[in-house]
């Protein structure tokens, strides 16, 4: 699967990292430490998000100098993305 940015009609964005079954992995940026939550398609449709054409690589990037930190789970996810040159949006949502 490839990643993904997705933004929300508040300007909420989050990383589509993986998928778990059904569900999706994210990264929602936030005022905490950065963490992976798994959502189902429904949840992320719920919380009004759509698929954004901001790159998946420049997002990682940027999530990864975070002020309040990354998980390691996380971290690790990100530095894949920003290393993998993913620069397309995934068209599921």
């Amino acid at each position: 699967m490839q990643p993904s940015v997705i933004i929300n009609q508040h300007r909420n964005t989050a990383i589509i990292v993986a998928t778990s079954g059904k569900d999706v992995l994210v990264i929602k940026l936030g005022t905490g430490k950065l963490t992976v939550t798994r959502l189902s398609l429904q949840e992320v449709v719920n919380q009004g998000y759509a698929v954004s054409d901001y790159s998946p690589k420049q997002a990682a990037e940027s999530y990864l100098k975070h002020g309040a930190g990354v998980s390691e789970k996380a971290r690790r996810y990100l530095e894949k993305i920003a290393s993998s040159g993913f620069t397309e949006k995934l068209d599921f949502v």
